[in-house]
């Protein structure tokens, strides 16, 4: 039975409060269990009563691109809309159509009739999770200007510390005419960061990566050669690799 207009009104001003509640329970565990256990009823509460979601299917309609050009496409992982969840204007939304466009920095989802595809308005996405990867907005003004105002990979995340990948792409143009006609494609850029104590250090080569482990760069080394990767070939399981380690051992 959906609820009435009143009862969801209702939901939306404890959805709105709750979080502030859960901010003032950190002291005491079972109020904590109380309040996490409200909030995920109150959700549970509003996606039952709002059908179709009013508050996800909101945005301009997004507008397909691919077929202008000859080589590559902008999307993370294949070009198709995968099952994945997404948090919008404060809500938690599962199991959502959607790919990311790596050009535009824009997730698309598909609607609720799945007829065409929406652009939400970015502005309202704090993060997003896709192919088992987890997505989040970097506001930090201290960010390098790669990363700040967009969305970074979180590869790794510790208690004190993460390692963070931005995969940004970028289409160009071919001023002279090429054997394979070749006029518009698609050129990829990645970059790998370490956040930790409120700064991000890039390590994009070994000696970065080094150089941010200081006094354990032995160790580090070790690390690296067990885990037997080629620097140029598995910087990202390398990577991983000696966060996990760098986790392990200081946290």
């Amino acid at each position: 039975m959906r609820l009435s207009t009143h009862c969801v009104l209702a939901l939306l001003l404890l959805l709105s409060v709750l979080p502030f509640r859960r901010l003032e329970a950190q002291d005491s565990l079972d109020d904590s269990l109380i309040s996490d256990a409200a909030y995920r009823y109150a959700i549970l509460q509003y996606h039952q009563a709002v059908s179709p979601e009013v508050g996800l299917y909101r945005g301009p309609q997004y507008i397909d691109y691919t077929h202008t050009i000859q080589k590559g496409q902008p999307f993370f992982g294949p070009d198709s809309l995968r099952r994945g969840t997404v948090w919008y204007g404060g809500i938690g939304y599962d199991g959502v159509s959607m790919e990311y466009d790596l050009v535009k920095d824009q997730l698309a989802i598909a609607d609720f009739r799945s007829s065409f595809r929406i652009a939400l308005l970015m502005e309202f996405v704090d993060s997003f999770r896709l192919d088992d990867q987890q997505f989040i907005k970097i506001r930090d003004s201290v960010a390098p200007d790669f990363i700040r105002g967009g969305y970074c990979d979180r590869l790794y995340g510790g208690t004190r510390f993460a390692l963070l990948k931005r995969d940004r792409k970028f289409i160009h143009e071919n001023l002279m005419v090429t054997p394979d006609n070749v006029r518009l494609f698609i050129d990829e850029s990645i970059a790998y960061y370490w956040f930790e104590n409120g700064k991000y250090h890039p390590v994009n080569t070994k000696a970065q990566l080094l150089a941010v482990l200081k006094d354990r760069q032995q160790d580090a080394r070790r690390v690296i050669r067990k885990s037997k990767s080629g620097w140029r070939r598995d910087k990202e399981p390398l990577l991983l690799a000696v966060a996990q380690w760098y986790n392990g051992v200081n946290h």
